[in-house]
């Protein structure tokens, strides 16, 4: 596996994992949402973002996304969570920054856990406008 920065050609894949990794995650959210944003996500969000891939034989097995300190996203192909892509990725940004911060969904139990093993705590809880679904505002320091 490596890590490398995302390339324009890498924008449709990317955008597709990040579909259909958000449809399963967040199914509290309607699927026309997440349809919804694909456009702002490979026009306007992946090449205004520091986005780095992980690659293994040429497939993308996930994907973070920063902007400023900010954890913008991070996502990670179903079939190979649970291998250590997240933290992976995780450790690659933790390494090129002193602070990061995120927004999560409550809901999104799992992850929410992911971060808090990963160092991250919780500094307030606020409801997202675009969906109403309520999310943590969470912050990692060095």
């Amino acid at each position: 596996m490596k890590i490398r920065r995302l390339e324009q050609k890498d924008i449709d894949k990317v955008v597709e994992l990040w579909y259909d990794t958000s449809v399963i995650a967040h199914d509290f959210i309607p699927a026309e949402y997440w349809e919804n944003n694909r456009e702002v996500m490979s026009k306007e969000y992946l090449p205004n973002s520091e986005t780095y891939l992980v690659e293994k034989d040429n497939e993308i097995l996930g994907f973070v996304a920063m902007v400023d300190n900010f954890l913008a996203a991070i996502f990670v192909k179903t079939t190979t969570q649970g291998k250590g892509i997240g933290r992976l990725l995780l450790d690659y940004v933790k390494n090129l920054n002193d602070t990061i911060q995120l927004k999560v969904y409550s809901k999104n139990i799992k992850t929410v856990q992911f971060y808090k093993k990963n160092g991250f705590k919780v500094l307030a809880e606020n409801v997202e406008e675009e969906t109403g679904e309520f999310e943590y505002l969470m912050e990692w320091n060095t």
